[in-house]
């Protein structure tokens, strides 16, 4: 509770850093979302700053800038060490539309599971699974097109590999501020959203990509995997982040913020997928407004798109954010 009250009072005071005037509205919302990210493990005080957003709109965002590891929860395994590897010493990985645990029997059966007979993970003597990992490894899980050059290896890259001031800065705009034209797609940049850990909800992963390397950057058992830029970021949510009790009865709990400054909530369960949820996942709900759903973990996405302008996703936490200067990514348009 002191935490959450010395925050507020500090990002307060940072107000007077921007440049356009705030509204009531705006300043209830970065009022908010620091009291949501208290405990995120930031790194520095939650600023009111100027920024330009994906479609050229010039607004105020809240910048938020967050360490390499989650605030929650510890990090791996990744690579099972041996093709004998129970599932607790092991990863996760996607596969046919799940997220599957990646364990020793995993690697050893990988060439069945993909139907694929290049994949050898592992030395057929020993049973040892041939990883690249340390700072090479890190340095391969940042560049997957790197990965051609390590065929049927386990790619592992580990928060303690990372230099200590490894961060990111996420600008997200205050209040969303709508396409005129088409929703967004969700590109590499600036990922997704930001979990109330802060972890960053990145990017589908390019499994054609990795895949057709034949190499693999497991996941850990909370769906997510640690590269040079970002730090751990997920891929999925499967319960291991924050939730925030929705202000509606009977709904899903909130679970992070979109880079365009919509809520996300849990995903929907299986009686709800006949929902009214549109193409990026969102919808209108009364008392809640206008939200996305999170998909389930093994569907390799957070939300369809964005139907917002997005804010940016910075290694510099000094830098104004300009998300115009990107290429835009069209996508389809909300059905609502």
């Amino acid at each position: 509770m002191n935490s959450t009250l010395n925050m507020l009072a500090l990002a307060i005071s940072l107000y007077a850093t921007s440049a356009l005037a705030q509204t009531t509205e705006q300043k209830t919302r970065f009022d908010q979302l620091v009291a949501l990210y208290a405990d995120a493990g930031v790194v520095q005080v939650p600023e009111m700053v100027d920024c330009t957003l994906s479609d050229g709109e010039q607004t105020l965002c809240i910048s938020i800038t967050t360490g390499p590891a989650p605030s929650n929860h510890v990090t791996g395994p990744y690579c099972p060490s041996t093709i004998e590897s129970p599932p607790e010493e092991g990863g996760t990985w996607f596969l046919n539309d799940e997220v599957v645990v990646a364990d020793g029997e995993f690697i050893r059966d990988l060439a069945i599971l993909f139907n694929d007979d290049v994949w050898q993970m592992y030395d057929v003597d020993t049973g040892d699974v041939i990883l690249v990992d340390g700072e090479l490894g890190c340095a391969v899980a940042g560049d997957p097109n790197s990965a051609s050059d390590y065929v049927n290896y386990c790619v592992e890259c580990e928060v303690s590999y990372l230099d200590e001031n490894t961060s990111e800065t996420y600008v997200i705009p205050l209040i969303p501020v709508a396409f005129e034209g088409e929703a967004a797609r969700i590109g590499p940049s600036p990922g997704v959203g930001l979990a109330f850990n802060g972890v960053k909800l990145d990017a589908p992963a390019p499994l054609e990509l990795i895949e057709g390397n034949h190499t693999l950057g497991l996941m850990d058992a909370c769906v997510g995997h640690v590269n040079p830029y970002t730090g751990y970021h997920y891929h999925g949510l499967i319960g291991c982040e924050p939730q925030v009790e929705a202000a509606v009865p009977d709904h899903e709990p909130q679970v992070a913020v979109a880079m365009d400054g919509y809520d996300i909530y849990a995903a929907l369960d299986g009686s709800s997928k006949d929902s009214d949820l549109d193409s990026c996942n969102g919808h209108f709900v009364y008392g809640l407004g206008y939200h996305y759903h999170t998909d389930v973990a093994g569907n390799n996405q957070f939300i369809g798109c964005f139907a917002a302008q997005y804010g940016c996703a910075l290694s510099d936490s000094s830098a104004v954010c300009d998300a115009s200067v990107e290429e835009r990514r069209s996508g389809p348009p909300p059905s609502d």
